[in-house]
């Protein structure tokens, strides 16, 4: 089954897929949210300079590169946008582990997207939200 992958190149994509549903690893995390039309499997990667140089974050990124061509199409819904976020621990993880991570994590994101655990995820954070300040009394 030949699944088509887009990248995600602009910034308000990325920003789109923050409010989705998120899923932690040790070596990666993964953010994911379905947009409003079906198509193709939207995948955009991010190494912040905490993970190192950028010498480092260019070898996270290709690697969370390669670990998302060998598991999105397997574990990826149509329609849904992805953002493999470093970590610290991703440029010298065994590739095996991440592989792992990754697939582990995909596969919870897909069964959080298909139960609708990520809207009731959104609704939970909005009502988390702080409360906007009170305005001050003039003397």
């Amino acid at each position: 089954m030949a699944v088509s992958i887009q990248k995600l190149r602009k910034r308000g994509q990325f920003l789109f897929v923050r409010a989705g549903a998120r899923a932690g690893r040790p070596s990666v995390t993964i953010e994911a949210r379905r947009r409003a039309e079906d198509g193709p499997i939207g995948v955009g990667f991010t190494a912040s300079r905490k993970v190192g140089p950028a010498v480092v974050r260019n070898r996270a990124r290709r690697r969370l590169r390669e670990a998302a061509r060998q598991l999105l199409a397997l574990h990826g819904l149509a329609g849904v946008d992805y953002v493999l976020v470093a970590r610290q621990s991703t440029p010298d993880a065994d590739w095996a582990a991440l592989l792992d991570d990754v697939g582990s994590a995909l596969i919870r994101l897909r069964a959080d997207l298909t139960s609708g655990a990520e809207s009731r995820q959104r609704q939970r954070a909005s009502q988390l939200s702080p409360r906007p300040a009170k305005p001050r009394k003039s003397d």
